[in-house]
């Protein structure tokens, strides 16, 4: 068995096609659709196609595309970026229309919101869709829909939809049961340091355990994209949780999908395995959830009851909220040098988190007495144990 048999092996590949990866910056291009590569990309694919393999793609590129069509230069607003999405989705689909045509195969536009996972009946009909285009050797082609949802555009923002594209694609690649996803970019794997800055860095050609990911250096993003190498750990993760493996490569090359044509000795890039053992429905929904509103900071003996002792966060542990949220939404719980060691469903809101932070927890009723329905607070745990992920559990 060579090392990337799980690439050959696989069935339904999802691959995620970053923005530098479909613009080019090269020369007097000044932005455009990089036709060249990204037709043997496709040619590729179609190779998949006739293999029998399953091919979604989230691609990046209209918020580029849509800038160049319209001359803007300089910072844009948000407003701005909305139109340039929605300028640039049409560019964007009729190139890869243009370039799938060639092979013989139909594409398919498919644009999503938060909403759209999140949501269960929404999900239900999204992956029914799905299934029939890939039914129909259709290729679906994937992104945020920028023009209504902000998520993606915003620099910060502490309620997150999908973020960037590296998310959307590990969220497609969970739901839809996918074998691979492969994530596209400028550089061709994950580096102990930023390959660009520091010449001594050195490629990860495989990762095993997410425990080492805190000694990698992956600050930076690309000019035109929103996902740095951080967003590609976290997308890795995240399908890591879901059984998935994850190859992260360069889309620059010229074959950028030659690890999954052909036995090699050793994958070109950095091979993501899945963990061995995976969450529930529920919590899979929780630690991977579409959004998540704010984040709650515990201090460290919190950090070792929740990863040694498997308990529910209390809190007496909690040193404050960051961001507003409501009871009953997904929360990131950071430890207090900014790690986030899990999510949860919070059973307070984030302004009671700030009124009851450090407090034993029969302490809590008395200092927010009464609940909406006129009753005695019974509620004690911030996060019960039954709605928290801690990534470390599962190897991650």
């Amino acid at each position: 068995m060579t090392l990337n048999q799980p690439l050959l092996s696989a069935q339904r590949i999802v691959i995620k096609l970053g923005t530098q990866v479909v613009i080019d910056l090269a020369g007097d291009s000044g932005g455009r659709f990089a036709t060249e590569r990204l037709a043997e990309l496709t040619r590729q694919c179609a190779q998949l196609v006739a293999q029998g393999k399953e091919i979604i793609l989230v691609s990046s590129g209209a918020v580029g595309l849509g800038r160049q069509a319209l001359h803007l230069t300089g910072t844009l607003s948000l407003n701005d970026k909305q139109a340039c999405a929605a300028v640039g989705q049409n560019l964007l689909m009729e190139a890869y229309r243009n370039l799938f045509q060639q092979s013989g195969l139909i594409t398919a536009q498919v644009l999503l919101t938060a909403t759209d996972f999140a949501d269960r009946k929404h999900y239900l009909n999204l992956r029914q869709t799905l299934e029939a285009l890939l039914k129909f050797k259709a290729i679906p082609i994937i992104n945020e829909n920028d023009t209504t949802s902000t998520m993606e555009l915003q620099e910060e923002s502490y309620t997150k939809g999908f973020g960037d594209n590296d998310m959307l694609s590990a969220l497609v690649a969970s739901k839809l049961d996918a074998d691979l996803l492969v994530i596209l970019t400028n550089v061709d794997g994950i580096y102990t340091d930023n390959p660009f800055t520091n010449p001594n860095a050195q490629r990860i050609s495989r990762i095993e355990n997410f425990q080492d990911f805190q000694k990698i250096e992956a600050s930076g993003q690309s000019l035109l994209g929103r996902g740095g190498m951080s967003s590609k750990l976290e997308a890795a993760r995240m399908a890591a949780l879901s059984g998935v493996h994850t190859l992260i490569t360069s889309g620059v090359s010229p074959q950028p999908l030659e690890a999954l044509l052909a036995p090699q000795p050793e994958p070109v890039g950095t091979l993501v395995l899945p963990q061995a053992s995976f969450l529930s429905g529920k919590k899979r929904w929780i630690g991977m959830a579409s959004g998540y509103h704010g984040a709650i900071v515990v201090n460290a003996g919190a950090r070792k009851a929740l990863v040694e002792k498997q308990a529910s966060l209390l809190a007496i542990g909690v040193v404050g909220a960051q961001g507003d949220f409501f009871a009953q939404q997904v929360v990131r719980i950071l430890d207090e040098t900014g790690v986030e060691i899990g999510r949860g469903l919070t059973h307070f809101s984030s302004h009671e988190i700030e009124r009851i932070k450090g407090l034993q927890s029969e302490k809590i009723a008395d200092r927010l007495g009464f609940d909406a329905d006129g009753k005695v607070l019974e509620r004690q745990e911030i996060v019960h144990r039954d709605n928290l992920v801690i990534f470390e559990e599962y190897g991650v």
